[in-house]
């Protein structure tokens, strides 16, 4: 799982990983074991909206624990007192999307955003005064977000020279470039945009570790050129980029503070 749209080195093709999975046997293109599977003698429950139960996402790296289906705040209360009353221990992981949704469409300083923290705080305040005193409570996020203004997209036009021999992959924040000319299109980029992104290699990224471990079998999955903006700034490619794409004000997937840095919240007995 090393990037938003990558491409499978067994089509060439690129595989949108939100999206795209059911495209492919989740099995083998995760085929690490969950953490799920990798403790199957605890009790654990997915609680998370219906919408997700059965995509590829999920089975690629959720699978192994019962999905419960729980769309609005009252629904995941429900599911987590039926887990408690059924379980005197175990783990229920509950997915809530509504904040990253926001931030997406409004951005995080909006009010729309706001008010979805508030109702998360709600939430959080309601599954508290559930704990018992052997209870506890872990709140986290899979990534931070940055509001990019208009005013800071940079437009790649689609006969660049940038371009000459790239299937493009990755997202706004951080493209994977399938380069048939891998040293000329490093040149050319850190040539371009080099003073406001950071341009490297593969290799030089898996080094650095940008990816954490690679396994061998999603190593051909990674761009051979990788470009992520050092500032506020997105890359979107003319004639690929989508309306709903560049109206997109939160964004995150780079390499910033902002993106990287997520806190752990412990209450119940956690804290």
């Amino acid at each position: 799982m090393v990037g938003y749209a990558i491409r499978n080195p067994a089509t060439a093709e690129i595989v949108n990983q939100i999206s795209g999975l059911d495209a492919v046997d989740p099995t083998i293109w995760q085929p690490v074991p969950t953490l799920w599977e990798q403790n199957s003698d605890i009790p654990a429950a997915i609680i998370s909206s219906p919408r997700y139960r059965d995509s590829g996402l999920t089975r690629a790296i959720l699978r192994g624990a019962p999905y419960v289906s729980a769309k609005t705040w009252d629904d995941r209360l429900g599911a987590i007192d039926d887990f408690v009353a059924q379980h005197r221990e175990g783990v229920a992981y509950v997915y809530i999307a509504e904040l990253d949704m926001a931030a997406h469409a409004s951005g995080v300083s909006s009010d729309q955003w706001i008010r979805r923290l508030e109702e998360l705080d709600g939430f959080v305040a309601d599954v508290c005064r559930r704990l018992s005193p052997t209870d506890g409570l872990i709140i986290t996020a899979d990534h931070g977000v940055m509001d990019v203004p208009t005013s800071r997209q940079i437009i790649v036009p689609s006969d660049s020279p940038l371009l000459d021999g790239v299937t493009i992959g990755g997202e706004p924040r951080f493209l994977h470039l399938y380069a048939e000319d891998e040293p000329g299109t490093l040149d050319r980029w850190r040539d371009a945009e080099g003073h406001r992104s950071h341009v490297v290699s593969r290799e030089e990224a898996i080094a650095a570790g940008w990816f954490g471990r690679v396994e061998d079998f999603a190593r051909e999955r990674i761009g051979n050129v990788l470009v992520t903006p050092r500032g506020e700034s997105v890359y979107y490619i003319e004639g690929l980029a989508t309306d709903q794409s560049m109206a997109m004000v939160g964004q995150h997937g780079g390499l910033s503070r902002t993106e990287t840095l997520v806190p752990i919240i412990r209450g119940g007995a956690f804290a």
